[in-house]
């Protein structure tokens, strides 16, 4: 662990060098969010249920066509289900750090870019909601609580206006076991849509 934060506190060191166009931007939108599970060799994925992600970033543009994103988020992840004819809506709240690596075509009106990275969270908070009652649940490493810790892979493509609007699609796969429990596992998944501006006009 220690590692991979002194390796992001690289890539952001390289901003320093990065050119002109270099800058810090937000982006938000929607996540459809859903948790893919394993119990006894039989896997199962959950109903979508839509949350939302918000992003502060710094894209380090190493030249015209590459550049470096790192990045911390508020990100809302979990699941949507149903239990002896209940609906079940699970809500994790995360603080996440992203860091992608996009490739870039240049256009006249602005870029498309497209690449993925990694990304490292914590959660900050759960819930179970069911017919509008919303209970919390406990983070931590007991058998009945969710482990705090998230990691996975992502991707984002979209385009960048020259005024700094930006459009995005996004996914990620989380590789972390979310249970406890040793008879079963539970992995976040994501795929998001949403907009944002960067401050650097291009």
């Amino acid at each position: 662990m220690k590692r991979i934060f002194l390796s992001i506190a690289l890539l952001l060191s390289i901003g320093a060098y990065a050119q002109a166009q270099s800058g810090f931007g937000i982006r938000g939108g929607l996540n459809l969010a859903q948790e893919f599970s394993r119990t006894d060799d039989m896997t199962a994925i959950t109903k979508i249920a839509p949350h939302y992600h918000l992003t502060a970033y710094y894209d380090a543009q190493i030249k015209p066509t590459f550049s470096i994103q790192p990045g911390l988020s508020l990100e809302r992840k979990g699941g949507a289900y149903e239990e002896d004819g209940r609906k079940y809506t699970d809500k994790f709240l995360y603080l996440q750090l992203p860091v992608n690596f996009l490739g870039r075509i240049p256009t006249r009106k602005g870029d498309f870019f497209i690449g993925g990275g990694f990304y490292l969270a914590y959660g900050i908070s759960a819930k179970l909601s069911s017919g509008g009652v919303s209970v919390d649940l406990e983070m931590g490493e007991l058998e009945n609580q969710i482990k705090p810790f998230d990691a996975g892979l992502g991707t984002l493509a979209g385009f960048r206006l020259n005024n700094g609007l930006v459009f995005h699609l996004a996914s990620a796969a989380g590789f972390v076991n979310m249970s406890n429990q040793s008879q079963s596992k539970f992995f976040n998944r994501t795929s998001s849509i949403g907009i944002g501006y960067e401050f650097n006009k291009r």
